[in-house]
């Protein structure tokens, strides 16, 4: 293990002291003095030349459940062993709690020295959350006898690495979505012949014609035989921007779900919802690493879906593949609150779904900036205020006043409360502007 080493100051101020403690003696001509004095120089030689602690850990990770709903209680229990052949006479140890997290009871850290083959255990209580959290590598911290000197590791357990469940996508059961915003997602006819739904023109029978498209009143009234041709149609790409900035982690309730993770949930629904009527549907995340997931459709894009939004409470970071571009990590602090950066990303023809508790006014510029180039964007809106002190109340007003201005834009707005489903929301508002 190499990790970082550098010297602590336990004995600051010993070299001061040393030279104090032999003048004192001198000129009192105290002998009692000389031995605390070369004491302390032996101190201060000793770090100076004392090599840097090492060993060699092994952490097994466990918890009391993999799979559990959001808001259950996990017991997660950490054991390191000394693998090494050296005594460890000072060691602290932290693990990597994923930072959505919260940690109820007990505490994450332990302190201990270690024989070679010893080990330690240290246990706590975490409250679960939607989605999939990664545990970081833990911190190890251990020290000479004297303490003068220490490495800083870090290291990867071996076993439950990961806590939650993916997000699971909307099966089979197209949403209301289509129909209440026709202007705003679905398909589009285009120029040519083909299939479709829209009349394009009449012509004369061709061998190998579908008989489906024959004009069999024209036959019956004529005895001729006539193609009808529709203007065919195909499928818009649509894009789900979803708000996961810092700012946007607020919850009417100290307990209650986030308006990261309820944008996150709602996602997943209009998401599988989208796909089930036939679209090719993307992600963009715009918290603090912004992540991007072309428009597609397939068992495999789904399945990447289903990591990212799973994911992004905590990274919101592509995998690199091609499919996410490989954007990496990129600060989200512009008050653009990433306009620039989506509008480099975004189809010309993609349709796009901003899914934000509409906090701030970044956000809303977002939208209304969009909105200004020509690009149909609707909006989906956890509503994350609450009534209960002065400060929500303005917090409430303020936000009721920021999607009002979105409206005025128009710009369609379908809000959902923290009990209610954004499926029922989207059937009974009838994306209200």
């Amino acid at each position: 293990m190499t990790g970082t080493v550098q010297r602590t100051r336990r004995w600051r101020g010993l070299g001061a002291a040393a030279l104090l403690a032999g003048a004192f003696g001198l000129v009192t001509w105290t002998p009692a003095l000389f031995p605390v004095a070369a004491v302390a120089v032996a101190l201060l030689a000793y770090g100076r030349v004392v090599a840097p602690p090492s060993a060699t850990l092994a952490l097994t990770r466990s918890v009391s459940e993999s799979d559990p709903d959001p808001g259950d209680d996990v017991r997660v229990q950490l054991t390191v062993e000394n693998v090494g052949d050296r005594t460890l006479p000072e060691l602290r140890l932290v693990d990597g709690v994923p930072p959505a997290l919260r940690v109820v009871e007990g505490a994450p850290s332990l302190g201990t020295s270690l024989r070679p083959g010893g080990t330690a255990t240290l246990s706590y209580t975490v409250e679960a959350a939607s989605g999939v959290h990664e545990f970081r590598p833990a911190t190890a911290v251990f020290r000479d006898a004297a303490g003068v000197i220490e490495r800083r590791v870090e290291i990867e357990a071996d076993d439950a690495t990961e806590l939650g469940e993916s997000l699971r996508l909307a099966d089979g059961r197209p949403l209301p979505l289509r129909a209440a915003t026709a202007q705003f997602a679905g398909r589009r006819t285009v120029d040519g012949s083909g299939d479709g739904l829209t009349f394009r023109t009449i012509r004369e029978y061709r061998r190998g014609d579908p008989l489906s498209r024959v004009d069999w009143r024209r036959r019956a009234r004529t005895g001729e035989l006539a193609t009808v041709e529709f203007h065919p149609e195909r499928s818009l790409p649509v894009v789900l921007v979803i708000d996961t900035r810092p700012v946007a982690a607020v919850a009417p309730t100290p307990d209650g779900e986030t308006a990261i993770e309820r944008s996150l949930s709602a996602a997943a629904t209009l998401f599988g919802g989208l796909v089930t009527a036939d679209h090719r549907v993307g992600i963009a995340t715009l918290g603090p690493e912004r992540a991007w997931l072309a428009p597609g459709r397939g068992r495999t894009h789904e399945r990447r879906a289903r990591e990212l939004l799973s994911r992004s409470v905590e990274r919101g970071a592509s995998d690199g593949d091609e499919e996410t571009a490989g954007e990496g990590s990129e600060e989200t602090d512009a008050p653009d609150a990433g306009r620039a950066w989506l509008r480099e990303r975004l189809p010309g023809t993609a349709e796009v779904i901003v899914v934000t508790p509409a906090v701030d006014d970044a956000v809303a510029g977002l939208i209304e900036g969009l909105a200004a180039l020509g690009r149909p964007v609707s909006v989906v809106s956890p509503d994350p205020t609450a009534e209960t002190t002065a400060g929500r109340t303005l917090a409430r007003l303020e936000r009721r006043a920021r999607l009002a201005d979105v409206r005025a834009g128009g710009v369609p707005v379908v809000e959902f409360g923290p009990a209610e489903d954004v499926e029922r929301a989207i059937a009974t508002t009838r994306w209200s502007r």
